[in-house]
C-alpha cells in the first residue's frame, strides 16, 4: 500500500474572507510519497524507453507522475561517447548526452534502461559492459548527488538481433556491478517481463522481438513504484534505526554526564563540610589561645596599682568582671 502524506493549509495564509476557508468536511489532500519521488526522477533510455514515455504521457502522466523521461529512439552508448545529436535524448529543446541532460533537468533519481542497442548481433556482452561502466560513470562524475537506478535491459523474444542469452549475462554483470556503489541500485524489470521459458513473453512483445506493448509498459511502471516504495520504506527504517542507535547512545552519555555530575557534587559536598569543619576547628582554637593569653584579675590589679600612683577604680571594676566572667 502506498504511503500518504497530509498536506495542510493554514487559515493565515487563506485571508480573512470565511468563503476562502477549506471545507472542514473536504477530504484531505494528499501527497503520495512515490509520486513525489518520481517528480524529482529521471527516465533515460532508448527506443523500448521511448516506449515508456509515450504510455506514461498517454495516460496523462498517472503511471509515472511528473517524471523527466530523457529517451530517445536508438540512443545507444555509442551515440552518448560520440554526441551523435540525432540519437541523443533532448531536454528543454536541446539534444545533449546523458550526464548533461541530467544535470540541466536537476533530477535526484535516474533510472537508466540502456543496452539493448549496444547488444545487437554479435557485439560482446563483456564489450557492452565495459561501455556502460564508463557512460555510468561520466554521469556519477558530473552529477555526484545523483542516485542512479540501473533498469535491467528487457528480455527479448526468439529469434532476435538482440540475443536473450546475452541480455542475462549482462544484467547479471550490471546487478553485480550496482553492488559496487552506495548510491547505485538494480531494478529488476526483466523477470516480470519474461515468460516461463526466460524470453520476452510473447503477448508483452509488440514486434516479435524487442519492443513491447503498453501491457509491458503497465507492468514496468508497476514495478517501477513497487521498487520505489519499498526503497522509500527501506531508507524510513534505516534511518529509524540510526535514529534509535543515536538516541541509545545520547541516552548513555545522559546518563554517565548525570553520575559524573553527582560524583561531582558530592565530591564537592564532602569537600564543603570538610572545610567547614576545619574553619570550626580552627576558630574553636582560636578563641581557646585568647582565653589563654587574657590575663587573670589578679594579675591586672598588680599591674594597675604598679603604673599608678592613686588606684584607677575602673580598671579595678574591670578586673572583677573579668574574674567573675571566667568563673
Amino acid at each position: 500500500m502506498a504511503m500518504v502524506l497530509p498536506v495542510y493549509v493554514a487559515a493565515a495564509d487563506l485571508g480573512a474572507d470565511p468563503a476562502a476557508l477549506p471545507d472542514p468536511n473536504a477530504i484531505p489532500q494528499v501527497i503520495d510519497p512515490v509520486d513525489a519521488f518520481l517528480a524529482q526522477s529521471a527516465f533515460v533510455g532508448n527506443s523500448v524507453g521511448e516506449g515508456l514515455t509515450m504510455y506514461n504521457n498517454a495516460r496523462k502522466k498517472v503511471p509515472l507522475g511528473n517524471a523527466t523521461m530523457l529517451t530517445r529512439v536508438s540512443y545507444s552508448f555509442y551515440a552518448d561517447a560520440n554526441g551523435m545529436s540525432r540519437y541523443l535524448p533532448v531536454f528543454a529543446g536541446k539534444p545533449m548526452r546523458a550526464k548533461d541532460a541530467i544535470k540541466a533537468c536537476g533530477a535526484s533519481y535516474v533510472f537508466i534502461s540502456m543496452g539493448t542497442n549496444d547488444l545487437v548481433g554479435s557485439t560482446a556482452v563483456e564489450k557492452a559492459y565495459a561501455n556502460y561502466q564508463k557512460y555510468l560513470t561520466e554521469i556519477m562524475v558530473e552529477n555526484p548527488l545523483v542516485t542512479i537506478f540501473v533498469e535491467s535491459c528487457t528480455p527479448t523474444r526468439p529469434g532476435s538481433n538482440v540475443n536473450n542469452a546475452k541480455v542475462a549475462a549482462f544484467n547479471a554483470y550490471m546487478r553485480a556491478y550496482c553492488d559496487m556503489f552506495p548510491n547505485m541500485y538494480y531494478v529488476d524489470i526483466a523477470t516480470p517481463l519474461s515468460g516461463p521459458d526466460g524470453y520476452l513473453a510473447a503477448s508483452l512483445s509488440s514486434d516479435g522481438s524487442v519492443h513491447l506493448t503498453n501491457k509491458a509498459y503497465e507492468i514496468w511502471a508497476n514495478t517501477v513504484r513497487v521498487y520505489i516504495a519499498n526503497f522509500l520504506a527501506a531508507r524510513f527504517a534505516a534511518l529509524q534505526a540510526q535514529h534509535e542507535l543515536e538516541r541509545a547512545k545520547a541516552q548513555v552519555n545522559y546518563d554517565k554526564a548525570m553520575k559524573e555530575m553527582d560524583e561531582k557534587k558530592q565530591e564537592l559536598f564532602s569537600e564543603s563540610m570538610i572545610a567547614k569543619a576545619k574553619a570550626k576547628e580552627d576558630e574553636e582554637a582560636r578563641i581557646r589561645e585568647e582565653m589563654i593569653n587574657v590575663p587573670d584579675g589578679a594579675t591586672i590589679m598588680q599591674r594597675a596599682l604598679a603604673s599608678r600612683e592613686e588606684p584607677d577604680y575602673s580598671i579595678l571594676k574591670s578586673a572583677k568582671t573579668s574574674i567573675v566572667s571566667f568563673r
